[in-house]
């Protein structure tokens, strides 16, 4: 009888688990304030909310694709990345932090253009060379859906256009077939 009465409660335990990794309890919140703009997270495997503007900074939690959250910060450029200082509310509780300004798009699912950035369309990431050519020392690579920042220089080298981008003061080169303007 005991070990039946365990069993339940470990079965119990583990679906109460289940249910809260899988259920999102609150994606879509009320706004910190009426009329608030709102982004939408456009990551399919989720978007993670840090601390600070940075890929090393503690996580707060995981942003659900499809979820609202609310830009309270213009863009913050650190390693080469374009950071978001948005609010997000669930369970109750509103949370602040940082993240990637790539993966978000306006709440009806558009991803904004216009001149801001070069966003990363490699899969597997984008090798940033030291010059324009693959001759040249990988210095940095950078994830899909990265936005770094343009120094508005272009060259050709070994037959392919590079696009010249600066990371915290410092200029690297990447081929513009893997590199999208956002």
């Amino acid at each position: 009888m005991e070990r039946k009465r365990k069993l339940a409660c470990h079965v119990l335990l583990v679906a109460a688990v289940m249910a809260m990794l899988i259920v999102p309890m609150s994606v879509h919140a009320a706004p910190p304030v009426p009329g608030a703009p709102t982004r939408v997270v456009l990551a399919p495997h989720g978007l993670r909310l840090r601390e600070d503007p940075g890929l090393c900074a503690p996580i707060i939690l995981t942003l659900y694709n499809g979820e609202l959250v609310y830009p309270l910060a213009g863009p913050v450029w650190n390693q080469g990345i374009s950071w978001t200082f948005v609010r997000v509310h669930r369970w109750g509780y509103h949370y602040d932090g940082y993240c990637a300004s790539a993966y978000l798009g306006n709440a009806g699912g558009h991803i904004p253009s216009g001149g801001h950035g070069l966003m990363v369309t490699a899969q597997a990431g984008l090798r940033l060379r030291s010059g324009p050519g693959t001759w040249y020392a990988t210095r940095r690579i950078v994830p899909y859906g990265a936005v770094l920042r343009s120094t508005g220089a272009s060259q050709w080298g070994g037959g392919i256009l590079w696009k010249q981008v600066s990371i915290n003061g410092v200029w690297l080169w990447g081929a513009s077939s893997y590199l999208r303007p956002v």
